[in-house]
């Protein structure tokens, strides 16, 4: 059975398909239509639902009767979910062990080893708890405990086991939103609780990530191995390989879980292990999958010292040669192998290497990723001598404001400097593009404001206490040009001189110096 999309798969074996059509349109209830599909020797028909529902099928010579049933199954509070039936008889069956472990993805993982795999088995959703009934089934004193299990940071807060009549229950307390699977290998009953995710981007809620296939249900007595992967193969498109040495019989039951799941269950289950290829997958024991890989990686490390080498030649445009050899050659990390060289020309800035076709690649890889222009910057400066009062009292006010029609935008930048002498000094530059005017205003003494000719400025640094504070400006002008206005407006007055504007450019992470200055020597004992 299949939750999403909702189907039921039966297979017959045996039996030939001897209708003329593979599929018949139904559209009664929640039966939508039926397929039907025949590889060798059995048929395997598929009722596509429209919900999901149980059914019932009874076999009377060679008719098959199957019955679907009218109410959607849903996981529902209440639900009782008869996940094992109980052997025909009065035979009383017992709880081995009760252990709690968790996930490879953080699930809490209830580990339930039973006397026997035969053992009827009932699971239910009661209020925000899992319960559990083994028809049937004794506990003993020393496992009729709580398990209190907060510390393994799963869903799962506490595990209750209990004996109630002749029936055993467990209670599983969980945590937050989760789901819940169980599955039953051998006589190796286990649940798993998982955490549920809620993505408000998401259609369908999920759990973490983990496996990812379509659910199935599962149900076989002791079958061969081989026999389930070859359902799983069926059932997934996927080309299962199974070595020779893959042999003996297994019992399984598996409910809503996710078909990789389920693989990955049979397989550890069974001590053997996969190795997955595009489409196809190998399954062998594990020591035989560890000694095949041994020999692939003996094979490779002689080739490697087999392979012929040959010699490439890689011209550097940004990197020097001699730090790609040290990258190259580094004893703690070597990238080479033991047969590779590598070899320097600073003139041409090359690096010659010699190894065999696999290094030459990575060592290409590399040069992609390092051999790249680096960030630089430029920093420029004023070195300027002025006198002690100048200095003192420089201030600066900055402010921006918009003007003008939609569409048309003027952009007013003003600066205004302290104690500068009784008439004034305005300069204008036009921006045709803008329709704006940029002003810088040099008045005498007083702060001028908005209410002196000009317009609201933004923020207000004046030239009392000044010293010592630090204004940070952006503008979408040069970043120099209304510190050159107020240099120009200096010199003009002969309060001081710019003696030099040097620039220089570094590169990323590399010092750089400016220096102005005269060098006069001098002797000293």
């Amino acid at each position: 059975t299949l939750n999403s999309p909702a189907r039921i798969a039966l297979d017959f074996p045996g039996v030939a398909n001897g209708l003329a059509k593979n599929i018949i349109q139904v559209d009664q209830g929640s039966l939508k239509s039926i397929m039907l599909a025949q590889a060798k020797e059995r048929t395997r028909m598929v009722l596509n639902l429209s919900k999901n529902v149980g059914y019932s099928s009874t076999v009377k010579g060679n008719e098959v009767t199957i019955m679907l049933q009218a109410n959607e199954v849903s996981a529902n509070v209440g639900v009782e979910t008869k996940f094992a039936e109980a052997a025909i008889g009065q035979q009383q069956y017992s709880i081995n062990n009760v252990d709690f472990a968790r996930g490879k993805n953080g699930e809490g993982r209830i580990i339930v080893d039973l006397s026997n795999a035969s053992a009827g088995i009932n699971i239910k959703q009661t209020g925000k708890t899992i319960v559990v009934d083994f028809i049937n089934t004794d506990v003993p004193a020393n496992l009729q405990r709580r398990l209190n299990v907060t510390n393994f940071n799963t869903p799962v807060i506490y595990v209750d086991t209990m004996k109630q009549g002749k029936n055993g229950r467990m209670i599983i307390e969980p945590k937050g939103n989760w789901e819940q699977s169980a599955y039953q290998a051998d006589k190796k009953f286990i649940i798993d609780v998982r955490q549920v995710i809620e993505d408000p981007n998401k259609l369908v809620r999920g759990a973490k990530p983990g496996y990812a296939g379509e659910k199935l249900s599962l149900n076989f007595q002791n079958i061969e191995v081989r026999s389930v992967l070859q359902v799983i193969a069926d059932f997934t498109g996927l080309n299962i390989i199974t070595s020779d040495t893959v042999t003996g019989n297994l019992t399984l039951r598996l409910k809503d879980v996710p078909w990789d799941q389920a693989l990955d269950i049979i397989v550890q289950s069974k001590g053997l292990s996969m190795r997955k290829t595009g489409n196809v997958i190998l399954i062998a024991p594990a020591e035989e999958v560890a000694a095949k890989e041994k020999q692939m990686l003996e094979a490779s490390l002689q080739i490697d010292d087999l392979e012929p080498v040959r010699t490439e030649v890689f011209t550097l445009k940004y990197m020097k040669a001699e730090s790609l050899k040290n990258i190259l050659s580094d004893p703690k990390q070597k990238i080479l192998s033991k047969r590779g060289s590598a070899v320097l020309d600073p003139r041409t800035n090359t690096v010659f290497v010699q190894d065999t076709s696999k290094y030459l690649e990575q060592v290409q890889a590399i040069i992609n990723k390092v051999d790249i222009a680096v960030k630089q910057v430029m920093i420029e400066s004023r070195l300027v001598i002025a006198d002690d009062k100048y200095s003192k009292a420089l201030g600066a006010r900055f402010g921006v404001t918009q003007t003008g029609t939609p569409g048309r935008a003027a952009s007013t930048i003003s600066g205004t400097l302290g104690n500068r002498p009784t008439a004034s000094t305005a300069t204008t530059l036009t921006q045709g593009t803008h329709n704006g005017s940029i002003q810088t205003a040099l008045t005498g003494g007083a702060v001028t404001t908005s209410s002196d000719g000009l317009p609201d400025l933004a923020s207000n640094l004046p030239v009392a206490n000044a010293f010592g504070s630090f204004a940070y400006s952006l503008f979408h002008l040069p970043a120099g040009l209304l510190l050159n206005f107020e240099l120009t407006a200096m010199e003009a007055d002969g309060r001081g001189k710019v003696v030099s504007s040097p620039r220089v450019t570094t590169a990323n992470q590399h010092k750089a110096k400016i220096a102005q200055g005269t060098e006069i020597p001098y002797l000293e004992a």
